[in-house]
């Protein structure tokens, strides 16, 4: 067949480079590519250097077409051929048998699932470190001759400059969707800063407010310390919008809820091909507060070896990405919350204390609901608001005042979370009941005034320091009596004789036996001593069981 190379090329470039959808513009290509060479179909894939993977990102075929970002593992073996041939290829590769070359039947194979094939390999040359190439295959028995790789190889810089095209169209789009997910998060964002008015600051909270006053223009670190559910998030968001830092980013990690195996890279970020799956190089959360605030919420609740690399990250201010090698200076403030007593955990070594000197510098301590009653009235008539709005009820119904008096006669164990959840509860019971009147809170959590919440943390301070004296004791005792046996000396019969054991699970099982006794034996729920003692009931279950004290419950 005579061919004018010429018009070849005019036609197959404009269908080539006809459209930035890759898959519509292949599929041109091989309706008039399959004129004049044998075809069954395309693929256009790319090799990353280094990664045992390759990506199929577009296929075309006589039967069907794939869309793109299709990964295909490979063994560390192949991949490490099939880059090293791929690397070394100058011009079109023609395998009319590709049990000749078993990394190239391997990658074409899984792209394919055919074995019966010839085909022709084209590199294209991108100015990119990663490895791009055109695989044309044909089906059956026929063969590739030297003119149809002559007629590819002409198609070279069109297909390089369609697949640079379509990469840069997909990044645009990504890019896009990530702006608008941006815009969507942020827009969340405003909506809840506005609304998370700071009830209480000229009141209850006043002492705390004069605190953020002094604390936000300075660039220190500072801990706030409070019950779950008293606005610890609340306050940090005033301090970094009060401060220098407040037009830079305000980044929130809650360190409870990131698995071990991810803080790291949560926290730090990781290097393109750091583990398995890491496909794209991913900034950490510091990085993200660069210039900005960041805050680590429930920071109690972090492992003792992320400890360690937190503290060099505060201390040294940049990181490390998971799998990087050179260190990323950052410039960041840091706040953190929690609502565990750190010095407790420090005593216990479950916090580093040179972790905890450095984060508090600042402390703050959030008041729990029952100790600024005089906030309620207010906080609940915001909270009726807000949530009428939430709700589309128009307009927002009265509150009768005697039930105010209810309300702040209940110690509320959940503070202001607590309260904002059951003023909705009681808002859409009374719409639900079409009732004209004023809202009452005639609720069984209200019907009975509960004593005030015992200090458990105090108790916690009394009984680690009771154990250090047992300690220091049982050393004295090692002096005086040598040879005595030590089991004798010292009682653990506490049942009876109401001391503190000296064992550290007796110490464990004594704590729970005490708060089991003031819950009346109640473990879940509200008041139970899972709640008190800030632990899964599952987990405490577990431990009583370890103990032999679960059966004495049941």
């Amino acid at each position: 067949m005579d061919i004018d190379a010429n018009e070849f090329f005019r036609q197959a470039t404009m269908r080539i480079c006809g459209s930035l959808d890759i898959e519509t513009a292949m599929w041109k290509a091989l309706e008039y590519l399959e004129q004049f060479i044998p075809l069954t179909g395309m693929n256009l894939v790319l090799g990353e250097r280094g990664m045992p993977a390759i990506e199929t990102l577009a296929q075309v075929s006589r039967y069907k077409i794939e869309k793109m970002n299709r990964i295909i593992p490979l063994s560390t073996e192949i991949g490490s051929e099939v880059e090293k041939h791929w690397s070394s290829l100058q011009d079109v590769l023609i395998v009319n048998k590709p049990e000749m070359y078993p990394s190239s039947l391997n990658v074409v194979t899984k792209l394919i699932d055919r074995p019966d094939m010839a085909l022709m390999v084209l590199p294209l040359k991108i100015q990119d470190k990663r490895l791009f190439a055109l695989i044309a295959y044909l089906i059956g028995s026929g063969q590739y001759e030297s003119e149809h790789a002559r007629l590819l190889s002409m198609l070279h810089d069109p297909f390089a400059i369609a697949m640079s095209n379509a990469l840069r169209h997909q990044d645009l789009l990504k890019l896009k969707e990530m702006l608008a997910d941006d815009n969507r998060y942020l827009y969340q964002e405003m909506l809840r800063i506005s609304g998370d008015e700071i009830i209480g600051k000229n009141a209850g909270l006043k002492n705390v407010f004069d605190m953020v006053r002094q604390v936000a223009p300075a660039n220190i670190p500072v801990l706030l310390l409070g019950e779950t559910g008293v606005g610890k998030e609340v306050i940090a968001n005033a301090i970094h919008y009060s401060s220098p830092r407040k037009n830079q980013p305000f980044i929130k990690v809650n360190c409870g809820a990131i698995p071990d195996t991810l803080i790291d890279s949560e926290l730090f970020g990781h290097e393109k091909g750091a583990f398995t799956g890491a496909l794209f190089q991913k900034r950490g959360r510091f990085e993200r507060a660069d210039k900005g605030t960041i805050l680590l919420d429930e920071i109690g609740e972090l492992p003792l070896e992320a400890q360690v690399r937190l503290l060099r990250v505060l201390h040294d201010k940049q990181i490390e990405r998971v799998g990087g090698t050179m260190p990323v200076p950052i410039d960041f403030r840091v706040i953190a919350a929690t609502n565990r007593d750190l010095k407790n955990m420090v005593i216990s070594k479950r916090f580093r204390e040179d972790l905890w000197f450095r984060l508090n510098v600042f402390p703050i301590k959030i008041p729990p609901l029952r100790e600024r009653r005089e906030d309620i009235p207010e906080l609940v008539y915001y909270f009726i608001k807000r949530k009428s709005v939430e709700q589309n009820i128009s307009p927002s119904p009265n509150v009768d005042p005697g039930a105010i008096d209810q309300l702040k006669a209940y110690n509320w164990p959940g503070n202001v979370r607590e309260l904002e959840n059951y003023v909705e509860r009681i808002l859409i019971q009374h719409q639900g009941q079409n009732i004209s009147g004023p809202m009452n809170f005639e609720d069984s959590i209200l019907q009975k005034v509960e004593p005030e919440a015992p200090d458990i943390k105090t108790r916690e301070q009394e009984t680690l320091a009771l154990y250090e004296i047992s300690a220091h004791i049982k050393e004295i005792m090692k002096i005086v009596f040598p040879h005595a046996d030590r089991n004798q000396l010292i009682s653990t019969k506490y049942e009876i004789d109401n001391e503190v054991p000296t064992g550290l699970d007796k110490l464990v099982s004594w704590h729970i036996q005490n708060i089991l006794i003031k819950t009346g034996g109640k473990i879940n729920g509200p008041k139970g001593a899972a709640e008190l003692l800030e632990i899964n009931p599952s987990t405490l279950r577990s431990k009583m069981r370890k103990m032999g004290l679960l059966h004495k419950q049941n």
